[in-house]
C-alpha cells in the first residue's frame, strides 16, 4: 500500500491524489475490508455511538476519514468539522459538499486568537497526510513544508451550539491546551470525548476528566470496558461522563 501511494503521488496532481485518499479509504471501509485492524476500530465503533440527532465536533477533521461517516450518522444532527489547513478544508468541502447539515471551519484551535505556523510532514518527498502539527522547534521551522493558520478559541466557537453530544479530536500534540480552553464547553454540555493524546499531555489530559467526572473506557473487541488510565494503552483514549457509562459497559 506504502509503494502504490508513493507511486500516485509522484505521477499524480496533488489534490487528485488526495482525492483519491478519500474515495479509496471509503471505498474500503464500506466494504468492510478494515473492521479488523486496530487503528479503525473507533471508525466503526461510532456506528453504535452517534445517533441521529446528534451534534458531532470533529477537531483535526484533516481528510475526512470521520467527518463523512459522523454526517451519514448525524443526518438529522449536525457537524462542525475543524480543520486548519487550506489544502485538506478545500478536500472536505468537496467531499462533504452534499452534507447540509455540516460546517467546515478553516481554523486551528488553542488558548489564543491569532495565526499560528503548522508543519506538513514529509517522508521521501511525500507528504504525510496524517501527521500535520504545530510547529514546536526553529529546528523543524527550517526543514519541513510550513504553513502559516488562523488559530480560535474553541470556547468562542462551541459555545455557540445548543448542544454538543460527541467531540473526536486529533491534533498531533496540541490538546492540552485545546481542551483546557474548552473546560467550560465540557461542564456545560458534558459529551462524549474520543481523543488521541500525545505521551506528555497524559497526566494533563487525565485531570481535565477526573475534573469533570468522567470514566476511561477502552474498546476492545467491539466491547467497552472501564479502563485503567495507568495501563498500556492503545488508540484513541474515550471518555465518557459517569452518568452515561452504563450505555456503553455490557455488565
Amino acid at each position: 500500500m506504502k509503494l502504490i501511494k508513493s507511486i500516485l503521488f509522484k505521477f499524480l496532481p496533488l489534490r487528485v491524489y488526495l482525492t483519491l485518499l478519500q474515495k479509496g479509504f471509503y471505498l474500503l471501509y464500506d466494504l468492510n475490508f478494515l473492521k479488523n485492524k486496530e487503528e479503525f476500530k473507533y471508525h466503526y465503533a461510532i456506528k453504535k455511538i452517534i445517533k441521529p440527532n446528534y451534534t458531532v465536533i470533529d477537531i483535526g477533521a484533516n481528510l475526512g476519514y470521520y467527518s463523512k461517516n459522523f454526517a451519514r450518522l448525524a443526518h438529522k444532527g449536525k457537524v462542525i468539522a475543524i480543520e486548519p489547513l487550506p489544502l485538506f478544508y478545500s478536500q472536505l468541502k468537496k467531499l462533504l459538499s452534499n452534507y447540509k447539515h455540516v460546517e467546515i471551519i478553516n481554523c486551528a484551535l488553542g488558548d489564543s486568537v491569532g495565526t499560528v505556523t503548522m508543519v506538513l510532514p514529509k517522508d521521501n518527498g511525500m507528504i504525510r497526510t496524517g501527521l500535520p502539527h504545530i510547529a514546536s522547534e526553529n529546528e523543524e521551522k527550517k526543514e519541513a513544508e510550513l504553513v502559516e493558520v488562523e488559530i480560535r478559541k474553541g470556547s468562542e466557537i462551541l459555545n455557540k451550539q445548543e448542544k454538543i453530544d460527541y467531540i473526536k479530536c486529533d491534533i498531533e500534540g496540541y490538546e492540552l491546551f485545546v481542551f483546557q480552553e474548552i473546560f467550560s464547553v465540557l461542564e456545560k454540555y458534558r459529551p462524549i470525548i474520543q481523543i488521541e493524546v500525545a505521551e506528555k499531555n497524559k497526566d494533563g489530559i487525565f485531570e481535565i476528566f477526573h475534573n469533570l467526572n468522567y470514566s476511561l473506557l477502552a474498546l476492545k473487541q467491539n466491547n467497552f470496558f472501564k479502563a485503567d488510565s495507568n495501563e498500556e494503552y492503545i488508540g484513541d483514549y474515550f471518555f465518557v461522563p459517569k452518568e452515561k457509562e452504563n450505555e456503553f459497559i455490557i455488565n
